[in-house]
């Protein structure tokens, strides 16, 4: 039986690495058995990092896409799942870097001297900068939680969700204006929250559990 005539049924039948091969042989179908298998262990992987759940909801789609993408070069020298959970974990990362940059320089006086916050941000990929940055996500989403209700849910929309001010005052159901004035005091509260973490000062906040 050719790949191109395999039926819906009969996928789940097959292994994953056969379901692996079928696809790099052009059979789309056989894709679908591996998302249901691994969606919600790559689902709650990318949430406990990212600590949203929306957003974890849309890198895990992306964590799918790239695999499909890059599926015709998997050379099977691991598991399917081994290799899915590391774009899983580069997706996570690739995040918490891009949203800990807006955070940080959306909170436009954080800090005063901006060399300390330099070297944490920096695009490389060595075992402590991803512990570093990863950290700064985890405080982040801490100080966020914080946040007055009304502040937290816009500067969210805004900064973990890329959403423009006309579209959060709409889902909000608040003026542009009012939500201009939540994202200034959720900044400043930020500021003064994450400018001594990032100054390396002690602040008991961040270190509550």
């Amino acid at each position: 039986m050719s790949s191109a005539s395999t039926t819906h049924t009969e996928l789940n039948h097959f292994d994953e690495q056969e379901l692996v091969t079928l696809v790099q042989n052009g059979n789309t179908e056989a894709f679908n058995p591996l998302v249901r298998k691994y969606q919600e262990k790559i689902y709650n992987l990318i949430y406990q990092r990212v600590g949203d759940r929306e957003t974890a909801k849309d890198l895990c789609q992306e964590v799918f896409l790239k695999a499909w993408q890059a599926l015709p070069s998997f050379k099977k020298r691991s598991t399917f799942y081994t290799w899915l959970y590391q774009i899983a974990v580069n997706c996570s990362v690739d995040f918490i870097r891009k949203r800990s940059k807006q955070i940080v320089f959306a909170c436009e006086e954080l800090p005063q001297n901006g060399d300390d916050v330099l070297p944490m941000l920096q695009l490389q990929s060595s075992p402590c900068q991803i512990l570093e940055e990863e950290e700064l996500g985890h405080i982040i989403r801490k100080a966020v939680h914080q946040l007055p209700s009304g502040q937290r849910r816009a500067f969210r929309l805004r900064y973990f969700h890329e959403l423009p001010i006309k579209k959060i005052a709409l889902r909000l159901e608040k003026s542009e204006s009012t939500i201009k004035t939540s994202l200034h005091h959720a900044r400043q509260r930020l500021r003064n929250m994450l400018g001594p973490y990032l100054q390396n000062e002690h602040h008991t906040w961040y270190r509550e559990t």
